[in-house]
């Protein structure tokens, strides 16, 4: 029998009922709530609103309430952020022969001294509004939570026989933050409302109208030792990165405001409005209010960011006057249709899609923190659920379209040196931010990526002309809100890394591959997908075997050892490198296919294509990381950047490559499980990619670990308020592991629509509704004891649906049902051809047994739904 989400369909009715319920019962959503029964000690154990461009880190205390603050475009700095001159083409024959030599560990030298760029901008917080409650009785059946089925945070108490409720949620709908208190006990509630900042240019001003923050951002975070170099008819302080005789100077840091920084720097503001039944009154730089029933302040704040290119100190808009608009637009309205607004807006992205694993009900009546700890003990499948639904919450809240992307921390940060500056690492990070955007049915969410590319490709283009002498845009391994494309300062194994760019797009191939909109394929992907493929192949020289190669190349941030006995990370031909140029170049030739566009490119490119190096197979069965079978200096790296062809691109696949699948799992096998935590989201995809449920959910339960407040920088796991632990504090993790998640239910990369590809013995009955799939598929299933009992596929597009499922399926609803013979002729199935690997001796391994499976063709038409039952015998 379907369940009942499938025969209401896309409406998402049960779970709307459950919601309005809990409305009117002023308590979190059952099962899509996480709670506590104390307040945060910790910024990992606050809780995350966020509509986003504000975020807010809510700690529920109870004499002191704390909303940590953030608006999305704070960045220390101004653009251009970097315009270091470096000349990779008047070096690159030196570098390259340094590599030929085996002077690895020179060459990383030579890079690092000559190639790098400035300390990075760093994403900034804004500051704090503190509700001071006062001192009284201890608080007695305290609960604070976070609903993530309406977007809003709460915390109930009683002291002594008065209790109190507060609600806080921040809309997109109305831009505001909107925090409501009440209580039970007439004229009890009583608060002092301030705001604070950790940047001292922060002046606060009060008015029985509005309570106003003002300050200015530093306009430079970076090293200590600083040089002023003239650049382009501007001078520009930038940290000197060597001693004359080339050692290293220390990473201490400074931070620099106001003059000391030539008076750049973004301004900002804040500013909120007091609605109470009680007596507000001015107190200094704050509002007291007293003898009250009920309040409600709304918050309003902004920037003067008025664009990547573009000085927010003299040439920002006015934050006042889109925070005077904004807050004044909210007052108009009640708190009740503000919340209705925010509930509507909200739900239109949340219902679409839910995912529920039966677990043991009593569980619920656990708090978050205790289930978390308790999960390696005993499996929790419906913690799972809820640490996915998290993942989608946290993706809604974190990134709009019209905002800016998600960043390493989200939006959510309270450093003003933040780990790895809070930006957009884009050798994994950033892009495992938007990994579940597709497939979780929140495509929108991906817009601000998108618009973060082609802005980059401004600055990217500048980087490839002026850097390298070539066409198309390039960005290295790291960007921030100005958009920089040259490298940033470090050392060569991170920084040297410019195949970001042909990384990104594949983001946009993905858009198209599952909405099938040729207008967003024809004005946003292709041109972009031009750009990076023009880069790469400019890019691309001649090995000594006479194959295609990248000359100077690094696998992201890890390191071997090289034939001189040195650790080096430089070298020629990154696996990485290649699996991107060469699913890049195939996804380019096909969509200028597709539009009639550019043959003499597609001329280039095909040939290029052919003479790329292989995919190479070392001697213990391995996919290298390297063209040469090095020894890796650290086996178990976090990174794992050569198994790009297995995910989260298509072309290792166990039907189209079983070799490589093979290698891939053998790699997979000699790194370990135990990873960091944005490490581990992406090893559970890999191996769902396997088709390895069971492996994949041993990483889940890995990732199930309490990491403290202050956990060391090795080992992660899940911290009190489930934000990923690389450690410290990585958003990227929540993404990754929402992705495999996914992947284990249902998979479109390799061909085929399959259903339940890797399904784990821990979930042994499940349902989820609204998961999108490639080729404009929308699919609900269910599954029982293991096995599947009911799906619905819809078709946005029409064309072939080849279904794969673990048994025999009955199809109603398709025009026409035939067994699937050759390659898929529906387009938006197409793969990326890994080629014929080197295998060294020894390295071919037996290939694993898979599980068997039932593979259909069904004619599908736009608007159309399939309706799959199994056939069993009785």
């Amino acid at each position: 029998m379907l369940c009942r989400w499938i025969q209401w369909g896309v409406g998402a009715l049960v779970l709307s009922i459950h919601a309005w319920a809990a409305e009117a019962a002023g308590t979190p959503t059952p099962g899509y709530s996480l709670w506590y029964d104390r307040p945060a000690q910790a910024w990992t154990e606050a809780l995350p609103l966020g509509n986003g461009r504000m975020g807010a880190m809510v700690f529920g205390g109870v004499e002191r309430e704390r909303f940590q603050l953030n608006e999305d475009t704070l960045t220390s700095g101004e653009p251009p952020s970097d315009l270091r001159t470096v000349s990779v083409r008047r070096d690159l024959d030196h570098v390259r022969g340094l590599i030929r030599e085996g002077r690895n560990a020179d060459a990383d030298t030579y890079v690092t001294r000559n190639w790098l760029g400035r300390s990075q901008p760093c994403y900034q917080p804004l500051g704090d509004l503190w509700l001071d409650l006062g001192p009284g009785e201890p608080a007695t059946g305290y609960r604070r939570w976070l609903d993530l089925a309406t977007a809003t945070s709460g915390v109930a108490y009683r002291r002594g026989s008065a209790g109190f409720v507060r609600e806080a949620f921040i809309s997109a709908v109305d831009q505001a933050l909107i925090v409501r208190l009440t209580t039970d006990q007439q004229a009890a509630l009583r608060f002092k409302v301030s705001f604070s900042s950790v940047h001292p240019t922060a002046n606060v001003v009060a008015s029985p109208e509005a309570l106003v923050m003002k300050g200015q951002l530093p306009g430079f975070v970076g090293r200590r030792e600083l040089k002023v170099v003239e650049q382009w008819g501007e001078q520009h302080k930038y940290p000197e990165n060597f001693f004359p005789d080339g050692t290293r100077r220390p990473h201490a840091a400074q931070v620099l405001y106001g003059e000391d920084a030539g008076g750049k720097g973004m301004w900002f503001e804040a500013r909120l409005a007091v609605e109470t039944d009680g007596r507000v009154r001015v107190e200094g730089d704050s509002l007291s209010i007293e003898g009250a029933n009920r309040a409600v302040i709304r918050m309003t704040a902004a920037s003067s960011y008025a664009g990547f290119d573009k000085s927010p100190s003299r040439a920002g808009v006015d934050p006042s006057e889109r925070t005077r608009r904004e807050l004044t637009a909210a007052l108009w309205r009640s708190v009740d249709e503000l919340r209705s607004r925010h509930l509507r807006e909200y739900r239109s992205y949340f219902d679409r899609m839910d995912l529920v694993l039966a677990g043991d009900p009593a569980k619920e009546a656990l708090s978050t923190d205790v289930r978390l700890a308790g999960f390696r003990e005993k499996d929790d499948p419906a913690l799972v659920a809820l640490l996915f639904r998290y993942g989608r919450y946290l993706l809604v809240s974190g990134s709009r379209p019209g905002t800016q992307p998600l960043n390493l921390q989200g939006i959510w940060n309270d450093q003003v040196i933040p780990p790895w500056a809070s930006s957009y690492t884009v050798n994994i990070n950033a892009e495992m931010n938007y990994w579940p955007a597709e497939g979780a049915n929140l495509a929108e969410t991906a817009e601000p990526f998108f618009r973060l590319m082609r802005e980059a490709s401004v600055t990217g283009a500048i980087a490839a002309r002026e850097m390298y002498g070539h066409r198309g845009w390039v960005v290295h391994h790291n960007t921030s809100l100005w958009r920089d494309a040259f490298p940033v300062d470090g050392q060569a194994r991170a920084a040297f890394w410019n195949m970001a760019a042909g990384w990104m797009v594949s983001h946009l191939w993905e858009h198209w591959l599952h909405g099938g909109d040729r207008a967003f394929l024809e004005l946003q992907a292709y041109p972009l997908m031009k750009g990076a493929a023009e880069f790469a192949a400019d890019w691309l020289k001649e090995a000594a075997d006479g194959s295609l190669v990248t000359p100077v190349s690094t696998s992201p941030e890890n390191a071997f050892v090289a034939p001189d006995g040195r650790a080096a990370a430089v070298t020629e031909g990154t696996t990485m490198d290649l699996a991107i140029i060469r699913e890049l170049f195939t996804r380019t030739i096909e969509a200028a296919e597709w539009l009639g566009r550019d043959p003499e490119l597609r001329t280039e490119l095909r040939a290029k294509l052919e003479r790329l190096a292989p995919y190479r197979i070392g001697a213990r069965g391995q996919l290298q990381e390297w063209q040469q079978d090095y020894v890796e200096r650290e086996p178990q790296h976090r990174h794992v950047s050569h198994l790009y062809g297995l995910h989260p691109g298509n072309q290792i696949t166990a039907e189209s490559a079983p070799a490589l699948f093979r290698a891939a799992e053998r790699t997979l096998e000699l790194r370990g499980d135990e990873a960091t935590g944005w490490s581990m989201g992406w090893k559970i995809n890999l191996w769902a990619r396997l088709l390895d449920g069971d492996h994949a959910y041993r990483i889940v339960r890995n990732l199930f670990t309490p990491a403290g407040a202050g956990a060391a920088m090795s080992g992660g796991g899940l911290y009190p308020n489930l934000f990923d632990a690389h450690p410290p504090f990585q958003i990227d993790g929540n993404f990754g592991y929402a992705s495999g998640v996914l992947e284990m239910l249902v998979q479109s990369h390799a061909g085929v629509l399959q259903l339940l590809p890797a399904l784990p013995k821990a979930w042994p009955s499940g349902k989820v509704r609204g998961l999108r799939a490639r080729g404009g598929f929308e699919v609900d299933l269910e599954w029982d004891q293991g096995r599947l009992t009911a799906a619905v596929i819809r078709s946005s597009l029409g064309g072939i649906c080849r279904l794969r499922t673990p048994e025999s399926v009955k199809v109603e609803g398709a025009l026409d049902v035939r067994a699937a013979a050759g390659a898929n002729p529906n387009p938006f199935f197409r793969m990326v051809a890994a080629g014929t690997p080197r295998i060294a001796p020894g390295g071919a391994l037996p290939l694993r047994e898979l599980a068997p499976v039932v593979t259909v063709d069904c004619v599908t038409r736009a608007g159309g739904a399939l309706r799959v039952v199994p056939l069993r015998l009785p």
